[in-house]
């Protein structure tokens, strides 16, 4: 005998499971399938997971964009074992023997969608719920120069919901010598505006970090000699410093990286190039940065290489592709780093735990990105469709 439930119970039931089931239970009947991407239920279950990240914190894991096109999802599943699943984008339009992988140049992160830039287009994805958006790009769109951004303004009055957009910059300094641009796209509303006033006297640090927090995206950028923490304030749209110095005296030899740290905070890394030490640090976006973890290993590789003094134009490009990704696991005493090898260009990604390494994954040279999965459903997705992908040769001004 079926039992009618409240909706408003069946709510509160539902905001306590995992994403990951809750991807499952779409399946179940088409109430929950309409239920479960509903705005007012995603922003009670994203409200819950502020205050509960512990429960959730194994959920994190690294993807990784090989140099074949090949994305991989890396998860951690026990003390020494990692599980790797193939997540490639594959081109349908095509018969079965003649599909490819899509080329992606570049991944960006926020609330488990991921946004792939590609030759002429963008994609906005979710891996969990297999649904797409596709984002069309003027004839100034270059994979390579373009810096973006993830992120959202919540909308309001109840019921609230999440607005979600992209920011597309050019500040690069290089040989090229493009001239600097600010973009915000709005999904609801399916359109680019340009945000005029804006100029820059800095540039984004090399290898790239790129985070969203609260639906603000953040990079670690350069200014003459010294590196701060840049913002993009999608309510206000502009650029804001949360930094105007990192916690630690800036040396351009050193690799540093950001990411998140249980969903509500930033985390920074650096390693020194002389002692190979990591340090990691952690903040609120209102309080000061303290000390998270510290591993001295002598022997532990670079995360990355430094440029040489005269590196060109090509090389500032093919390096412009890579990060440096990491987490740190629920117990706060596990390091997840991608590291990447110029010699061989290969990424690997390494398990650290007290004086101890192993290598759990290698590929040839990608970029890479942390990732935790989630129910996130921007307005004008719909199921996984790789079939609008277009090429075209002349893609550039």
């Amino acid at each position: 005998m079926g039992v009618n439930v409240p909706r408003e119970l069946e709510d509160e039931i539902l905001s306590r499971v995992p994403e990951k089931s809750l991807a499952r239970f779409r399946s179940v009947c088409k109430q929950w399938n309409t239920q479960l991407v509903d705005e007012t239920f995603l922003e009670q279950h994203s409200s819950r997971m502020d205050y509960n990240y512990d429960d959730y914190g194994d959920q994190h894991r690294i993807i990784i964009n090989n140099a074949c096109s090949r994305l991989s999802s890396l998860d951690m599943v026990g003390p020494s074992s990692a599980s790797i699943k193939d997540i490639s984008l594959i081109n349908r339009k095509y018969p079965h023997e003649m599909r490819k992988r899509i080329k992606v140049y570049k991944i960006v992160h926020c609330t488990g969608l991921l946004l792939c830039v590609m030759d002429n287009q963008l994609l906005v994805w979710n891996p969990m719920l297999k649904e797409t958006r596709w984002v069309k790009c003027g004839s100034d769109f270059h994979c390579f120069d373009d810096a973006y951004g993830l992120g959202f303004v919540r909308q309001s009055p109840p019921p609230t919901h999440r607005s979600y957009k992209i920011v597309r910059f050019r500040c690069a300094r290089n040989d090229r010598d493009r001239p600097p641009r600010v973009e915000v796209y709005e999904f609801a509303y399916n359109s680019w505006k340009v945000i005029a006033d804006i100029t820059f006297d800095w540039h984004l640090k090399l290898p790239l970090s790129n985070v969203s927090l609260g639906g603000n995206p953040y990079w670690i950028g350069l200014r003459q000699n010294d590196a701060f923490i840049q913002s993009f304030d999608f309510s206000k749209e502009r650029f804001q410093p949360l930094d105007q110095q990192l916690p630690f005296g800036y040396n351009e030899h050193n690799p540093i990286a950001l990411e998140t740290f249980r969903g509500n905070k930033l985390s920074l890394l650096e390693q020194c190039h002389l002692t190979r030490k990591i340090s990691i640090w952690v903040r609120h976006l209102i309080t000061p940065w303290t000390i998270l973890m510290v591993v001295t290993i002598p022997h532990f590789p670079m995360l990355h290489q430094p440029p040489p003094p005269q590196v060109k134009i090509r090389a500032w490009l093919y390096r412009s592709r890579f990060s440096i990704s990491y987490f740190v696991d629920r117990n706060d005493e596990t390091l997840v780093v991608s590291v990447f090898d110029e010699g061989p260009r290969s990424v690997s990604i390494y398990r650290v735990r007290n004086k101890e390494f192993q290598r759990v994954f290698v590929d040839t040279a990608g970029n890479s990105c942390s990732y935790v999965p989630s129910l996130a459903h921007p307005h004008g997705s719909s199921k996984q469709d790789t079939t609008r992908i277009r090429y075209r040769k002349n893609r550039f001004n």
